[in-house]
C-alpha cells in the first residue's frame, strides 16, 4: 500500500482509472474501502490516498508525502516553534532591562534616603524584589518549556517519517 498526495499530473490518471468501467472491480473497491474521507467522483489536487497494491494501480504516478511537501511542513512546524521561542525570550529580555533599571534607580542615593524615611516603600520594594526573581524563574522555566517542545515536535515528525517512509 502506498500513500500518496494528488497532483496535476496525476490528477487525470486518476479521473480516467475511476471513470472507467472496467475499473470498477475489486481494485476500485479497495480505493474506496482505504479512503472512506474521499469523494472519489471529486478529487482535486492536494488530497490524500491510500492506495491498494495491485495491477490497476500501478501505473498512477505519486508523489510521496514524505517527499517535498512533508520536508516543508517539518520546517515550517520548527520554524515556528524556533519562533515562539525567540518572542518569548525577547518579551524576557525586555523585563529583564526593566527589571536592571528599577533596581539602578533604587541605588540613587535621594531614593535610599526617602526608603530609609518611609517603612512601607521597603517593604513595597521587597515584594517587587520577590516578584523579579520569580520572573526570573518563569523565563528559565519557560526557555526549558520551549526546548522540550521542540525536541519532541522533532521526534514526532521523526515518527511520521518513518511510518510513513
Amino acid at each position: 500500500m502506498r500513500v500518496i498526495v494528488v497532483n496535476e499530473e496525476n490528477l487525470e490518471a486518476f479521473s480516467k482509472l475511476l471513470g472507467d468501467k472496467i475499473g470498477s472491480g475489486s481494485a476500485l473497491e479497495q480505493l474506496k474501502n482505504l479512503n472512506p474521507h474521499v469523494d472519489l467522483k471529486k478529487i482535486e489536487p492536494g488530497t490524500v490516498l491510500l492506495i491498494p497494491d495491485g495491477p490497476r494501480f500501478r501505473n498512477v504516478e505519486s508523489v510521496s508525502v514524505t517527499g517535498a511537501a512533508f520536508n516543508a511542513l517539518s520546517e515550517q512546524m520548527l520554524a515556528s516553534v524556533d519562533a515562539s521561542a525567540s518572542r518569548l525570550r525577547a518579551g524576557f529580555d525586555a523585563l529583564l532591562t526593566e527589571q536592571k533599571e528599577v533596581v539602578g534607580v533604587l541605588q540613587l542615593d535621594p531614593v535610599q534616603q526617602a526608603i530609609k524615611a518611609e517603612s512601607q516603600l521597603a517593604s513595597q520594594i521587597d515584594a517587587a524584589t520577590l516578584v523579579f526573581k520569580q520572573d526570573d524563574k518563569l523565563a528559565k522555566d519557560a526557555e526549558k518549556v520551549m526546548q522540550t517542545l521542540k525536541e519532541q515536535v522533532a521526534a514526532e515528525l521523526a515518527s511520521l517519517t518513518q511510518l510513513l517512509g
